[in-house]
């Protein structure tokens, strides 16, 4: 990894040693490409393994991984809890710029901003990391304006959102619900509820 890589903004926190990870998108495969390092020898292979199988995948590919599958694989058997929890938020670092380059560098396809605000227009924005075949997404914060917690972001608190995608094929429910979460990030946090719909491309 270049020296010019090790920075801040690529620094993993909660690491006993010293991690960094990059990732550039291609939006021409659509597919990732991930660099790291580590100053722990231990930790450096823990980098390498997750950049030896993550680069090349898709976004929603990397979404898609469940940390929990990955430590029963065996891998955090060999681990102390520190060095566990470290290898835990590499692999949420690595979603969360699976996210971030490839919905800034990639704009969306099938954008429909309907006249909505910046939350709904930050979500729609978002979930085309998983490149959704349709995609609906209603503001149903009028019908909740008596109820807690509907105030929101300038209004925006309740929302239906119906998504078709091949990425969701061969996830349970619950699976599909945590993809979509992972993706919308921190958006999360700002509305109150948000009713799910997902249906993989054999649904419909």
């Amino acid at each position: 990894m270049s020296a010019s890589l090790k920075v801040e903004s690529n620094k993993v926190p909660g690491c006993l040693s010293t991690v960094h990870v990059h990732c550039t998108y291609s939006s021409t495969t659509d597919t990732l490409t991930y660099t790291g390092d580590s100053d722990g020898l231990l930790t450096k292979g823990l980098v390498a393994l997750l950049v030896e199988g993550m680069s090349g995948c898709t976004p929603s590919e990397v979404l898609a991984v469940d940390p929990v599958l990955l430590a029963e694989s065996g891998i955090g058997q060999s681990l102390t809890p520190g060095r566990n929890n470290g290898f835990l938020n590499m692999i949420k670092v690595m979603k969360e710029k699976a996210t971030s380059v490839s919905t800034s560098s990639s704009p969306p396809s099938n954008m429909d901003t309907n006249g909505g605000g910046p939350i709904y227009n930050e979500m729609i924005t978002k979930l085309q990391i998983l490149q959704p075949v349709s995609l609906s997404l209603t503001d149903d914060s009028s019908s909740h304006a008596s109820h807690p917690g509907s105030a929101g972001f300038n209004g925006e608190s309740h929302f239906k959102l119906e998504i078709v995608a091949a990425a969701f094929e061969g996830l349970s429910g619950v699976k599909r619900h945590r993809l979509i979460y992972t993706v919308l990030g921190d958006v999360m946090d700002r509305i109150h509820a948000l009713e799910i719909k997902a249906m993989d491309t054999t649904q419909v």
